[in-house]
């Protein structure tokens, strides 16, 4: 065998080599390595559980108050509302509206972590 024909055996055989062992590591299903399923018990019966997807199958509400709609756009978040009721403006939503203002104030630390990010 000639030299030629031994480099171009050893190229094709390296070039095969990543592809062989593309899967190694992944465990079952998922695709992520590492992943692995256990088996639970649950408590409710399937006839609960088909009674509570028809229940949500009527009204698509999640437990944050989004709603899941059959078209591109796949999910409406909760959205904030107000009406004037006895001639104040009042919340109509369930939305918590006590949350803290976001703060624009940098630290010195935060400063530094942004200028090493983004002198990259």
């Amino acid at each position: 065998m000639s030299i030629r024909t031994t480099i171009v055996a050893l190229a094709l055989a390296g070039a095969a080599l990543p592809a062989a062992f593309a899967n190694s590591g992944v465990t079952q299903g998922a695709g992520y390595r590492d992943f692995q399923y256990h088996a639970t018990n649950s408590t409710k019966t399937r006839a609960e559980v088909q009674q509570e997807l028809e229940t949500f199958r009527k009204n698509p509400v999640t437990a944050d108050g989004g709603k899941i709609v059959n078209t591109e756009i796949g999910f409406v978040g909760p959205q904030h509302s107000s009406a004037f009721q006895g001639g104040a403006l009042v919340h109509t939503d369930k939305l918590p509206h006590n949350t803290p203002k976001p703060s624009l104030v940098m630290s010195d630390a935060d400063k530094r972590l942004q200028r090493e990010l983004y002198s990259r």
